[in-house]
């Protein structure tokens, strides 16, 4: 079998059918629900039957740790081999640490239902995906806008693959941006539909009073190499890996060092989560194999890497 790389999403890759999956007892699904449930004091049937409620931030986060460890239980149910290397994209970190045995499913859960509350309630911002452009230009108009414009802020917050760059910022700043970029040879830019600035200086307050909670938290060494969206490195050394959680919050998520350093370690990519979405950015890297375990046909694929 090919050497493998395990994926986890984050925000974004939620949606009403996402803890479903034939791969796993529908008792294990139940037990891992009640537990989230009684964490978050709130229904997690509920929750995946009201859209508005699914996509606040502080729900959002913790459901999409569950729906990962539901699909990690398939991972692990079909007897696949150890990973080389995993990586998860922004909140999928917590979601790759609890695969990789370094926290527990608890702990996972209440450390993302935190970190969403705090974000929720940070400084209003945008979020825009700028696709066209190279990150280097995005960063130097960025750097522009900001010196050129006193109340505005803008920043590049996740850089996902070479044709696709996510800024962050306050209001002003990503209308200044959405204006300019095209002029400079943006081909779109398209507005998330959040109202935070993720991966950037406005989330210090929320790093802040996260970092407290987050250092109370028992860390074990992870099982398997994993890479860290602050360094674009793997890291063992649990202080580390907790001082880039609490730097994550504030610095822009380097996904397409992470894929470099994936390619080099793993011929096969399988994303462990609802959605397929970061299997779409991993196209263009030197894999022989990019599957997703909620395809309903994964069974069938995955025998043949």
């Amino acid at each position: 079998m090919s050497s493998i790389a395990c994926v986890f999403p984050g925000q974004g890759s939620q949606h009403p059918e996402m803890l479903k999956t034939d791969l796993v007892d529908q008792s294990f699904i139940d037990e891992k629900i009640e537990i989230v449930s009684q964490i978050l004091q709130s229904d997690v049937s509920s929750i995946l039957e009201n859209e508005s409620q699914l996509n606040l931030t502080s729900f959002t986060q913790p459901l999409l740790v569950l729906s990962s460890a539901i699909f990690s239980e398939a991972y692990k149910n079909l007897s696949l081999s150890d990973p080389a290397v995993i990586a998860g994209h922004s909140l999928g970190e917590y979601s790759a640490l609890m695969f990789a045995e370094s926290i527990t499913f608890e702990d996972a859960i209440g450390m993302t239902h935190l970190r969403g509350k705090l974000m929720q309630h940070s400084e209003e911002g945008k979020m825009m995906a700028i696709l066209g452009l190279d990150s280097k230009t995005i960063d130097e108009a960025c750097s522009k806008i900001n010196e050129s414009h006193k109340s505005a802020y803008v920043a590049s917050a996740n850089y996902n693959s070479v044709k696709q760059t996510v800024i962050a910022g306050n209001i002003e700043g990503i209308e200044i941006a959405r204006d300019f970029l095209p002029e400079i040879g943006a081909k779109r830019c398209i507005e998330l539909n959040v109202s935070i600035a993720s991966h950037t200086r406005l989330m210090t307050d929320a790093a802040n009073e996260f970092n407290e909670s987050l250092q109370k938290i028992n860390f074990s060494a992870p099982r398997y190499p994993i890479i860290q969206n602050y360094s674009g490195e793997i890291e063992t050394d649990i202080s580390t890996i907790k001082q880039n959680l609490f730097n994550q919050l504030t610095k822009p998520v380097l996904w397409t060092k992470t894929m470099d350093k994936i390619s080099q370690s793993a011929s096969c990519l399988i994303e462990v989560g609802p959605k397929n979405i970061l299997c779409g950015l991993s196209k263009g890297y030197d894999l022989s194999s990019i599957l997703y375990i909620a395809d309903q046909n994964f069974k069938g694929k995955v025998q043949n890497i």
